[in-house]
């Protein structure tokens, strides 16, 4: 061999140990900012609380007012606030460093309130905060279970005491002038059938045993009530059943007692016809009509973000077959998502941020109506941090064995760092085993084979790029043959002064199918069950997924390697560029070699 052949045989592999030293030197810097970047502990999120003790916030700081305690014995997270008498504004986030982010970007939404206390949420002084109103000035512990639960207020040291408040809420409330009455969101009031004089009550299922009920309401910030303590008498209309009218459409806070003694704490008046259990102490409607409502509901709870597929279902009993309606409506529009049909289900995708109002309308054979509405709150997803999940396409059903199924997933957030979506399918079969090689990858549609007859569990990671993960499951059922089914939307209209003729519904056999539903079945059958995404092939050597072939790539090989966490998983498929089903050093040296090109192609793509 000449010179020059051994010069260049020497230029080269001084280009692979500066890259090999380049590769080390990256993964010793990766080492370190995974060594400080504040792992969360095992079962417990980090949330801080910002506040101020003040009617008018500003959240003008950069240094939140403390960090909430995960409490493992009783699974929630805690704050003592000290010092906090009269009004109090803050919110709930995992921001650390931006008080005006944090006030943008609230961890908790939901409201509750416990004791004495009151916790409301609401736009105060044009910060979209929580308000708490704490009259005494003790220490409050303010207490959630997860980012969707209610928040609580109680004093600190009595969060076990099931106790009620032994006293009246004091007319001192402040008004909604002083930045902390704002009204708390009521549930929409039912409208149904059954005897209704077009008055409004409220009822108490007296199962506790009091002697005499009591009830006393008053509007939310002010002095109005409907009497001194304990309010008025409730009337005895039959078994356990009180009742009293409500003759003041303003009132929205009210009391149960038993004369002042046994009583309940400060609770949000639901609207018409509901009904408050003093034993359970749950509210539930009181409904007198032959067509009586099981369940009114939606797959996803509120607050959900625009473009997400939100099923509406229902369950009701009357006379002969039941027909529902579903609709929804926002500022004086309102949409019909399925008309009368025996259809239980409708989709609902909103693409509009704002406060719905979901219609649930239910009609039997005999005529009897009755109806049910909740409200639904949409966000815009826009520039959310968290992924989330907006429709899996198909998400359930029948589906044929041995035959490919495609399913197709929309997902948004993910807003920080590359803005990008990684997407994880795991397939479980009836037994309860995965039968695939789940993954992470920036695919967003994934097809699998059933090779066995039942239920299967479909699983979908979606992680963004600073390692926010939400996971969602979907059940399917493999089958022999796959009966076509018609969704709400494709079912003809029926008219709500006439129910269908059962007999003339087309059988099942006839309904045309869904356009998106059904699996798609190849001509041929393939010869052998996919276990991968059926998205393009994969790009080897571009181990961490970022689409490009770097000496980042070797780099998370190495670490993979010396068991050392990664930012997000390794693409096993990618980084496999030998094609032995293993990931060694022999894959991180043929990138290497790839990278400075001594090869053009690797030993997997042969």
């Amino acid at each position: 061999m000449g010179m020059k052949g051994k010069q260049t045989k020497r230029g080269i592999s001084l280009l692979l140990c500066l890259t090999l030293l380049v590769s080390m030197l990256a993964l010793a810097v990766s080492v370190t900012a995974a060594e400080t970047g504040g792992i969360v502990a095992t079962g417990a999120e980090t949330y801080y609380l910002w506040g101020e003790n003040s009617n008018s916030p500003n959240f003008s700081g950069t240094t939140p007012t403390g960090t909430f305690t995960y409490d493992s014995s009783k699974g929630y997270y805690y704050y003592d606030l000290s010092g906090s008498s009269g009004d109090y504004c803050f919110v709930v986030s995992k921001i650390s460093d931006s008080a005006n982010s944090a006030v943008k970007t609230p961890a908790v939404q939901t409201i509750a309130s416990a004791g004495s206390y009151y916790l409301s949420a609401g736009n105060y002084h044009g910060f979209n905060c929580i308000h708490l109103w704490n009259p005494s000035g003790d220490t409050i512990r303010i207490s959630f279970t997860s980012e969707t639960a209610g928040l609580t207020a109680v004093k600190a040291g009595s969060e076990d005491s099931t106790q009620a408040p032994t006293t009246a809420p004091k007319p001192t409330t402040p008004s909604p002038t002083q930045g902390g009455g704002t009204n708390p969101t009521t549930a929409p009031q039912p409208t149904q059938s059954g005897g209704s004089d077009g008055k409004t009550y409220v009822y108490c299922e007296n199962e506790a045993g009091w002697g005499t009920v009591y009830a006393y309401m008053w509007i939310n910030g002010t002095e109005t009530n409907n009497a001194a303590w304990p309010g008025k008498p409730m009337t005895n209309i039959g078994g356990n059943e009180w009742r009293y009218e409500v003759t003041n459409s303003k009132w929205d806070m009210i009391i149960f007692s038993n004369n002042g003694a046994d009583q309940t704490s400060n609770l949000t008046f639901q609207g018409n016809n509901y009904m408050w259990n003093n034993k359970t102490k749950t509210w539930s409607i009181r409904d007198t009509s032959p067509l009586q409502i099981s369940s009114f509901a939606t797959d996803l709870a509120s607050p959900q973000y625009n473009g997400t597929g939100i099923t509406l279902s229902a369950e009701a009993e009357g006379e002969g077959t039941v027909y529902y309606k579903f609709s929804v409506s926002k500022g004086g529009s309102t949409t019909v998502l399925s008309d009368f049909s025996t259809a239980n289900k409708a989709l609902w995708t909103p693409q509009a941020a704002g406060t719905y109002t979901l219609t649930y309308d239910f009609k039997d054979t005999k005529g009897n109506l009755n109806q049910r509405t909740k409200s639904y709150v949409i966000e815009d997803g826009s520039s959310v941090v968290a992924p989330y999940i907006k429709t899996v396409t198909p998400n359930s059903g029948d589906i044929k064995n041995n035959t490919n199924v495609q399913i197709k997933v929309t997902a948004g957030g993910g807003n920080t760092g590359t803005n990008l979506l990684f997407y994880k399918y795991t397939i479980k079969n009836p037994s309860g085993d995965t039968v695939n090689v789940p993954y992470y990858t920036r695919n967003t549609s994934y097809t699998f084979k059933p090779t066995a007859l039942g239920l299967h569990t479909l699983i979908i990671n979606v992680q963004g790029s600073d390692n926010k993960t939400i996971e969602r499951s979907y059940l399917f059922n493999s089958v022999g043959a796959v009966t076509p089914t018609t969704p709400p939307e494709t079912q003809p209209s029926v008219q709500p002064t006439q129910a269908p003729n059962p007999t003339q519904a087309p059988k099942p056999t006839q309904a045309p199918p869904a356009p998106t539903d059904p699996p798609v079945i190849p001509t041929q059958a393939p010869t052998q069950a996919s276990t991968e995404s059926s998205a393009p092939t994969a790009l080897y050597g571009d181990a961490d997924g970022d689409g490009n072939v770097t000496i980042l790539d070797v780099t998370v090989i190495q670490r993979h390697m010396a068991g050392i966490e990664l930012p997000r998983p390794i693409d096993e498929i990618n980084a496999d560029v030998d094609g032995d089903d293993n990931i060694t050093i022999i894959d991180a040296v043929l990138i290497q070699r790839f990278m400075v090109g001594l090869i053009d192609k690797f030993p997997a793509e042969a």
